[in-house]
């Protein structure tokens, strides 16, 4: 059986991890809100809606999507550097 090794949970490469998840849901709550505000302007009229909020959720989910992909890139070599070989 594995021992189990406790790490410190704030590492540089810990903290980073956690600040690109909360980027990523950051970034996927606002496009979500600003797409449920796009569609609420529809369905109401449309006459308040303010210019560019079109823009965020096709420049904010892409951004959210790069970030999940330096967290699993970064969560995998994360791994394979603490997996020990068998003794």
């Amino acid at each position: 059986m594995a021992k189990n090794k406790k790490t410190n949970p704030e590492t540089p490469s810990s903290t980073l991890e956690t600040l690109l998840g909360y980027g990523f849901i950051v970034c996927v709550g606002l496009s979500v809100l600003s797409v449920l505000v796009i569609l609420l302007a529809a369905f109401s009229g449309g006459s308040w809606v303010p210019v560019g909020l079109g823009l965020v959720p096709m420049l904010v989910l892409p951004l959210g999507f790069v970030f999940l992909v330096i967290l699993l890139i970064l969560s995998t070599k994360r791994k394979k550097l603490n997996k020990q070989p068998n003794e």
